[in-house]
Order: structure tokens, then sequence, then C-alpha cells
């Protein structure tokens, strides 16, 4: 199904979108009078929870008096991960968030992605992707965006910085993700990361919320006397791709049992025990020291961990 969202008259709108086998259910506000485009989707993968939490209440409850433009919001991307509860489509095991800008001719996951970047993404002028750490980590909550032109970056940091209540962590392009996506259509985008640890944290919700209602404030969207209110934000910006790819830090060596001995927020030197992973036979425990010194801002939440997973993430701030 294709929409054109600039052929819908103003009101509130519920429409599925679907190629085939895969598909996700959006819902559309349309001002009565121009504006920009904002689309916003929970669920990239399935086992995160804190932006459906939020989107599909916003579904029912928000009706804005007056609205410039247009706001789409897709509570759940990956409805196949969701309703298995994994991170990943089951269909074939592969990773929404680096099968961008994907394949109609591909499995499940390719073809949901070209599905959301053809269909809404590429309708869109700016984007903001809701994210968590889900069931298996826990994090440090963070806003984000890839650097890109220094116009789009601007627009990007008033984007990232209406989520005052998350700090910012801004870096260089690496492919197959939703804001890959955006990047390569000059769509300014910001992702934001919740803590996850497969549940809803009530303070992550009122975050988001919070950030989204700055967010139309300052694109225009709902109109408004003064500008929003905002904390001021810790930002860092790397010039370094592999520090913010989160799936790299500290991999497993073996499979086994991990077992932490930092909380996410611990600043560390390098080289301190960040915990220990424990085969279920053989030899005792290996020690998983800090590669640099940082602050935890991802650390593995599920005790079982397959060899090559990340057990923990360091960042400078």
């Amino acid at each position: 199904m294709s929409v054109d969202l600039q052929t819908l008259p103003p009101g509130f709108h519920a429409r599925r979108f679907t190629a085939g086998d895969v598909g996700f259910e959006a819902y559309v506000w349309r001002g009565a009078s121009p504006g920009p485009v904002l689309l916003v989707n929970g669920a990239t993968h399935g086992d995160e929870y804190e932006g459906p939490s939020l989107l599909r209440r916003w579904a029912d409850t928000w009706r804005p008096r007056r609205l410039h433009g247009t706001v789409v919001c897709v509570p759940v991307l990956n409805e196949g991960a969701f309703f298995a509860g994994l991170r990943c489509h089951p269909g074939d095991g592969a990773n929404l968030a680096r099968a961008f800008p994907g394949d109609p001719d591909g499995g499940p996951t390719a073809r949901l992605a070209h599905l959301f970047d053809t269909q809404l993404l590429a309708q869109a002028t700016h984007y903001v992707d809701l994210h968590s750490a889900g069931r298996a980590y826990e994090l440090l909550p963070w806003t984000g965006f890839i650097t890109h032109a220094p116009a789009i970056d601007r627009t990007q940091r008033r984007m990232a910085a209406c989520f005052d209540r998350f700090w910012c962590w801004a870096g260089p392009f690496l492919p197959g993700r939703t804001l890959s996506a955006a990047h390569a259509r000059r769509v300014p985008a910001v992702y934001v990361e919740c803590r996850g640890r497969g549940a809803v944290d009530p303070r992550d919700v009122r975050a988001l919320d919070r950030g989204l209602k700055n967010l139309l404030r300052v694109l225009g969207l709902v109109p408004s006397t003064t500008a929003p209110r905002l904390a001021r934000q810790r930002t860092r910006t790397t010039t370094d791709a592999d520090e913010a790819h989160l799936q790299i830090h500290h991999p497993a060596p073996h499979d086994g049992l991990f077992v932490p001995a930092v909380a996410v927020g611990a600043r560390v030197r390098r080289g301190a025990m960040l915990g220990t992973l424990q085969a279920l036979a053989g030899p005792r425990a290996v020690a998983i020291r800090a590669a640099r010194a940082g602050r935890v801002v991802m650390l593995r939440f599920q005790r079982s961990v397959p060899r090559g997973e990340a057990l923990c993430t360091l960042a400078p701030i």
C-alpha cells in the first residue's frame, strides 16, 4: 500500500503499510496548514518497548487543536520481531538496523526496510527513531545522530537538544541503520536510546514524551509563543565511527555466564575489572577488563552470553 501524505485531509488517520507478508501500522496527524513532516517510530528491534508504549498511547490520546504540517507515528516497525519477543525478525534472523535501505526482492527484513524507506522516510522532513537496550542490555540513556553537512547538523543538534533528559552522542556514518537511510535522503534525524532490560522504565517514557513535545514546538508543528525551556545537555561528538558502534566493544571470548562487576553509569579506569565470564565447563572464570578509561554506558544485563556478543561499552564522558 502506498499513501501520499499530502493528499490526506486534515485530521487523524490510521493506515497500514504492507509489502507482501511484512508491514506496519502508522498513525498520521494532518494539520490544516502546511509545515514539516515529522516521522517517529519505535521497535526497530522487537524487544525494545519504550517507544511502542509511548507512541501507541499518543495514537489513542493526542489530538492537537492546531497543527502546522504532518506527524507520522509507527509504534512498532518490526512487528515480526516484536510479537516473537526478539531483537531480530524470526523469518530470517536479520537485524533491521543493519538492513537499510533494504531490498524489495530480499528477505522479510530487507523488504521491511525498503517499505519504510520508500513509503515514509521518503516523505519526511525530520525523523526520530526510538530505541532502547532491549532485553539483553542496560544503557545510560542518550540521544544521538549521524554527523552530516553543517546545515543538517545544526538542525540535528536542535532536535537532539529537545530530549534534554538524555545526554547526546554524535558520530560518523555507519551503514544499514534507519538513520543511514535518512542520511542518504538528507533528512535531519536523531535516535534515542532508553534503559532497556526488557522492561519499560517510567522515567524513560516521561523523558521521551517531554522530548517529542519539545520537538513539536521547536519545529513549529505545534504553535507556541515561547520556546521550550530546555535543560543543558551533555554532548559528545566523535570522529571515530567505532566509538558508538555498541556491538563491537568487549566481545565475549567464548560462550558463558557473565557476572558484571560494575554498574551502568560508573566511571572506570583502563584495565579495571568490568566483570567475569565463566564457561559452563572447563577452566575458571575469565576476567573482562576495560580496554580504555570511560563511563559505562552499556552493560550486558542478560547473564547468558554467546561468543562474540558485547559485554560492555565505555564512552569518554
